[in-house]
């Protein structure tokens, strides 16, 4: 499927109708480790991806479709590199909420070395609490380009489940309808 995914994209690259890739085609992603480059690379403002060698996409962006098919791949450290090049080249909620969705899977299926997962762990947690200092209006939008939800409650769930503390003042409230929605009161 991984490979596939290359080839597809390269294919449509090669037509014109796509927006470019930025790595260079061919190039394997299955299989990689996470090496976090920087204390915080990920999490924004930093910048720092964009000068990790490991990260395939540090010379250009992923396109707008290709994000998506890397983010479905099930490939988490090149979804990681994907969503954290677009955050470091134009800062935006739903990057950063899915770097830190992919560090959070990085870390639960173990694809950093052990000594690193803490590490992973923690940057996890900036990256959501990023999410709700930085972007706390970010939403997400389906393949219709509708919203599909807003992105501070998932962020704050995702720091919870990681054994984090939320900070900033957000809490947790029960909607009418009987929902969960974070919330700086």
């Amino acid at each position: 499927m991984k490979t596939g995914l290359l080839l597809a994209a390269a294919a449509v690259g090669l037509c014109g109708c796509y927006d470019k890739a930025s790595y260079v085609y061919g190039q394997p992603m299955d299989g990689l480790t996470l090496q976090l480059y920087s204390e915080n690379v990920g999490v924004y403002p930093d910048q720092s991806v964009l000068e990790d060698s490991n990260n395939p996409f540090r010379l250009n962006s992923p396109g707008e479709e290709t994000k998506w098919e890397i983010q479905g791949s099930g490939d988490h450290v090149a979804a990681f590199y994907a969503w954290a090049t677009l955050l470091a080249r134009g800062p935006y909620g739903e990057a950063q909420f899915y770097v830190g969705t992919d560090l959070l899977n990085v870390y639960q299926n173990g694809e950093a070395s052990q000594e690193d997962l803490p590490k992973v762990k923690a940057q996890a947690i900036r990256a959501y609490q990023s999410v709700l200092d930085n972007f706390p209006d970010a939403v997400t939008y389906d393949a219709t380009g509708k919203i599909a939800y807003e992105l501070a409650t998932p962020a704050y769930k995702g720091i919870v489940e990681m054994g984090g503390t939320v900070q900033g003042g957000w809490v947790l409230v029960k909607t009418a309808n009987g929902q969960d929605r974070a919330v700086k009161p």
